[in-house]
């Protein structure tokens, strides 16, 4: 048949072509799934060998002779791939097909789902998943139960009500098959990447938030010897979701002895449980592991904790974000670049009714454009103390020493501006420098040494040491007692409530540009918020010794 006949066919119906046709060199395995939706193009000739072919008319002659062998060949019809199966799998099979021809859109909750489901079911030859000989399978009684304790995950198993096969036609098994093989993408979905996007909860969060590819997870299910045990791969592999898996799990079961604070519990370890699906699926060998709540700091290499310390965090009107960035660089002796924002809003107008104030608080003003510049130099006064930790971020917020070490003596400790402030920098310069830099023996003395009047930034990469600011207010502590603790940024109830909202249909975080270079100071322009909030004002820190005005600055 000629090019121009097929581009003709393609272009005017491609999706039903592919959907009415059956394909006749399927793999006899018919089990055997695609790695991707198939596609195909008008400007793409479809081989005789991989198309059942469309009959021409009696009265079209084409290459100008209608008695041309090839062209006999071409009109006759390749065998039905449908006929090899079993009567009442046949009439299922071919429901399906008018299905996905018919009511996709209404069938898969995004385009994605349902180009997946349409490459996964054409290239199994339409043969049902979830069915045999017009009956519910093995497969599908193992998904449905795996679905119905979702709870154990800190999901709710009537999101997945599976449908009913029995007693059905082929036309109501066909819509049954395909409505099982919709609940369980969401099903994997909501496993692993949760049930809503984190927006709903926070614009002052950045992670990942991956869910998983919809043709994975029809494969996996697919050729796992239990489909149940298939959905083990899509919840969080983390240690900390793991146990509070098992802490979830052990509550339940204690609901009739003190059932209110049980409850209490059991929701409280639930938000986490969702807030872990938002982050990276792997951690990174060796990474910083914050716990605001807690109002601490843990360094993990190679699965063990090797390090922790206190630290504070932002204020409840200037929380610290949550996101998982990589560490850059260490600045020791930084410079504090005044924001722009409290340089018009407090130290200009204090400049204006004294000319010295900014001058005996150790602050330089210089000229640039037109804009005025405030900054800090070095030196033990320094808001920023001697060491900075640098983990380039939209929010410009990092971890940095400070001369307010008194605070570190308070049990909530949330006073900074959305920086965290680390209790032993010193301390903690060495443990990363020691992971990053093996062989150059680091120690907090030798780092103490270089305090001075001098800038200088030391490079950890490209030796990968994550950095994940994380909000656990349930955890399990190391000797696997449960700890609760206060929800100073109120992210639980608003997490809670999301849950018990409307579900929604999360897409992979799109790649933003950095705030800062690596190996250059923190970015000194921040980007606004989409609040219309200035970050910058909001997380550069402004300790109280250095404001111009009288007052505490903790509130």
């Amino acid at each position: 048949m000629s090019g121009s006949r097929y581009d003709l066919i393609l272009a005017s119906s491609a999706l039903a072509l592919i959907l009415a046709v059956p394909l006749s060199s399927v793999a006899k395995d018919p089990t055997k799934l695609a790695a991707a939706p198939m596609a195909v193009t008008p400007a793409e000739p479809i081989s005789t060998q991989t198309s059942t072919m469309i009959p021409i008319p009696a009265n079209e002659v084409t290459n100008g002779s209608s008695t041309d062998p090839a062209i006999a060949a071409e009109r006759t019809a390749a065998p039905e791939p449908l006929a090899s199966l079993d009567p009442a799998d046949r009439a299922i099979a071919e429901k399906i097909r008018d299905l996905l021809a018919t009511k996709l859109d209404g069938l898969f909750p995004s385009k994605k789902d349902a180009a997946a489901a349409v490459a996964f079911y054409q290239n199994r030859n339409l043969v049902p998943l979830w069915l045999e000989k017009g009956v519910e399978n093995a497969r599908a009684a193992s998904a449905i139960a795996r679905m119905k304790s979702a709870d154990t995950d800190g999901l709710e198993p009537s999101d997945y009500k599976p449908p009913n096969f029995a007693g059905l036609g082929p036309d109501a098994l066909a819509e049954a098959e395909l409505k099982l093989t919709r609940t369980v993408l969401i099903y994997a979905r909501h496993l692993q990447a949760g049930r809503f996007p984190y927006t709903r909860v926070s614009h002052n969060i950045e992670l990942p938030q991956a869910p998983p590819e919809p043709a994975v997870v029809l494969s996996r299910v697919a050729n796992a010897a239990d489909a149940g045990q298939a959905f083990d791969a899509f919840s969080p592999q983390h240690e900390p979701y793991r146990k509070l898996k098992a802490a979830l799990a052990e509550l339940r079961g204690r609901l009739g002895a003190s059932k209110i604070d049980a409850s209490r519990q059991i929701e409280t370890v639930v938000a986490n449980m969702e807030r872990w699906r938002w982050y990276p699926r792997d951690l990174g060998n060796a990474h910083v592991l914050v716990n605001q709540p807690d109002f601490t700091l843990k360094v993990i290499s190679g699965g063990i904790q090797v390090w922790t310390t206190r630290i504070v965090i932002g204020k409840p009107s200037m929380p610290t974000p949550l996101l998982s960035e990589t560490m850059k660089y260490i600045t020791v002796n930084p410079t504090w670049h005044v924001p722009q924002s409290i340089v018009h809003n407090e130290y200009l107008p204090a400049l204006a009714q004294d000319p010295t104030v900014l001058d005996r608080m150790g602050l330089r003003v210089s000229y640039n454009g037109g804009e005025v510049q405030i900054t800090q130099p070095p030196g033990d006064g320094n808001a920023l103390g001697r060491i900075r930790f640098n983990f380039p971020n939209r929010f410009s917020v990092y971890q940095h020493d400070t001369p307010d070490k008194n605070l570190f003596g308070e049990d909530v400790r949330a006073f900074s501006h959305g920086c965290m402030r680390v209790q032993d920098p010193a301390k903690y310069a060495e443990v990363l420098l020691n992971i990053a830099r093996p062989n150059e023996r680091w120690t907090a003395e030798k780092i103490k040494n270089m305090f001075g009047s001098v800038e200088q930034d030391i490079q950890l990469q490209p030796t990968q040491v994550w950095v994940h600011l994380t909000y656990q207010t349930a955890f399990v502590d190391n000797a696997g007692k449960l700890q609760i603790r206060r929800d100073v940024y109120n992210l639980d109830s608003r997490t809670l409530a999301a849950i018990k909202g409307e579900r929604g249909i999360i897409e992979p975080t799109p790649d933003r540009k950095q705030e800062m270079a690596s190996g250059s100071g923190p970015n000194r322009t921040a980007r606004p918020a989409r609040s219309g909030v200035n970050i910058q004002s909001m997380f550069y820190e402004t300790p109280s010794y250095a404001r111009p005005t009288p007052g505490p600055i903790y509130r």
